[in-house]
């Protein structure tokens, strides 16, 4: 009995153990979330379908959160499941919007006769969810890319980075400066944070550190610390400042221009962010050198650029017409409403060039992962965006965020729901998912409530990457850096703090003078 017994036990502790181990449990507060929401009562203004879509949204935020699998595959799951229960709206063969389960049934005209609704309630469905794939902004953050891999490819952005460095380093302050510069000089070409913070400038921060020999199994640092901090910060300043510094980022342009009809594009951002940006920046390094004091030796950081350097030889051929490319690309963005051409075909155009001048080949292009993965979650999050706002749900949260503020000036709402969408990042672990989670809806509040169209833009524009410095897990560069043990998880809390503050301070006070002389409030 007594050996039955203690078997019973052990077999159960093995599937409990498989239970925590297995990933589809990690999925379950997804799942039931999902199933819960598309099955509350429709409150008024929403359907069923608006109730299943709204469903399976608060699913996917809480799958980005919970479940231990990849952001694409979450999204394949949600699309699928969208197409299957005809979660929609989907186009009749004579041109109707209507919800894809109501697809094949009768309705009546304004003649009093009667009609069917002619189309295909999965196909039509199926159309629904793969039209992301031919959105302009998947295309632009896809091409931009692989203008990344070209970067480092060629060693120009190590190059860039270098001499920055090599130039500026003179103080502590300096180097932080030299950091800063180097995020901004790559941030209008490389659309992933991670892939510019991680993969470029990380890798020449970490030899700044390791020439001061501080080594992160050493632990807690204030030189290590002070450069960490200060190369994620300017990531997500960086990140700030262009619409293509993050990935989603295209996805705030789009949703202003569906919910307020203004456009948003490279060069409106850029002269938007431009100023309180800078400042921080120039805020940035002084500050925490205060707060962290780093002592440094500024011999030993001299012979190691030095040396970096030398390694990197002479300016190369495909250097040089990277440089040209890159040059011709901001060109082209910058001066998109003189030129005509949509800055989407402005990459496209990069990348074809690129290939022929040998810079790229066909197999960096198939095999550039991130590029095709990003492709496909952000395609994914622009349908579910859109049919958002087709089902009027984004209309029905922004309606009831802005009942809260129905008794404030259009300023007043403004400023409140960008402070709210600014906090509200602690939520998150990805500044994707925040953009796609709340963008929309608090356009759509401000929308409600008479906000200045481009002043509430641009504040969700530049909060969506700033809000990241709240944690230590808010993106993937952010992460990086915090992992590597120079500043413990409390003190980057206590340091995000301070800064957001600052953040704050300074986009409340320089921002809104540099955007009343604008005009765009």
């Amino acid at each position: 009995m007594e050996q039955h017994a203690s078997g019973s036990v052990g077999s159960w502790k093995a599937w409990i153990q498989m239970a925590k181990e297995s990933r589809i449990v990690s999925a379950l507060p997804a799942i039931i979330l999902a199933f819960v929401v598309a099955h509350l009562p429709e409150p008024t203004g929403l359907t069923s379908t608006s109730m299943r879509l709204l469903g399976v949204f608060a699913g996917v935020i809480m799958g980005l959160l919970t479940a231990d699998y990849s952001m694409s595959v979450v999204l394949a799951v949600a699309l699928l499941t969208l197409t299957l229960t005809q979660s929609f709206m989907c186009t009749t063969a004579d041109g109707h919007r209507i919800e894809c389960d109501r697809c094949n049934t009768m309705y009546q005209g304004k003649s009093g006769h009667w009609h069917e609704y002619k189309c295909d309630p999965i196909g039509g469905s199926f159309d629904v969810a793969v039209s992301g794939f031919a959105n302009k902004v998947s295309w632009l953050v896809f091409t931009a890319f692989h203008i990344g891999k070209a970067v480092e490819k060629t060693g120009f952005g190590r190059r860039v980075s270098l001499i920055l460095v090599k130039k500026m380093g003179r103080s502590t302050i300096g180097i932080g400066y030299a950091i800063c510069l180097a995020e901004l000089t790559l941030a209008p070409f490389i659309p992933s944070n991670t892939a510019r913070g991680g993969g470029i400038i990380y890798p020449i921060v970490e030899s700044i550190i390791a020439s001061l020999g501080v080594e992160p199994q050493m632990g807690e640092n204030p030189v290590g610390g002070f450069f960490s901090f200060v190369a994620a910060a300017a990531n997500l300043l960086s990140s700030s400042l262009f619409v293509t510094g993050m990935a989603g980022n295209p996805i705030v342009a789009t949703k202003a221009a569906s919910i307020f009809g203004i456009d948003f594009g490279f060069s409106q951002w850029v002269l938007g962010a431009c100023v309180p940006v800078f400042f921080l920046i120039f805020l940035l390094p002084p500050v925490m050198h205060i707060i962290m004091r780093p002592k440094v030796d500024f011999g030993m950081l001299s012979v190691d650029i030095l040396q970096q350097h030398r390694e990197l030889g002479q300016v190369s051929a495909n250097e040089l017409k990277l440089c040209a490319t890159l040059l011709g690309c901001l060109v082209l963005w910058i001066g998109t409403p003189y030129f005509g051409i949509d800055s989407a075909v402005v990459a496209y155009m990069a990348i074809v060039v690129l290939v022929l001048v040998n810079i790229l080949t066909w197999d960096d292009i198939i095999k550039n992962h991130k590029a095709w993965d990003t492709f496909f979650w952000l395609a994914s999050f622009i349908v579910l965006a859109e049919q958002l706002t087709a089902l009027g749900v984004t209309e029905w949260i922004g309606n009831s965020l802005s009942r809260s503020l129905q008794h404030t000036s259009p300023l007043v709402g403004t400023l409140s729901l960008s402070l709210v969408y600014f906090l509200s990042m602690y939520l998150f672990s990805s500044i994707s998912s925040h953009v796609v989670a709340f963008a929309g809806p608090f356009f759509a509040a401000g929308h409600v409530l008479g906000c200045p169209p481009r002043l509430l833009t641009i504040l969700v524009a530049i909060f969506s990457s700033m809000s990241g410095v709240l944690t230590p897990f808010s993106t993937g560069s952010v992460a990086i850096y915090a992992s590597q043990g120079y500043i413990s998880q409390p003190r980057w809390f206590f340091y995000g703090l301070v800064i957001s503050a600052i953040m704050l301070g300074t986009v409340l006070s320089v921002g809104l003078l540099w955007w009343k002389i604008l005009g765009w409030y």
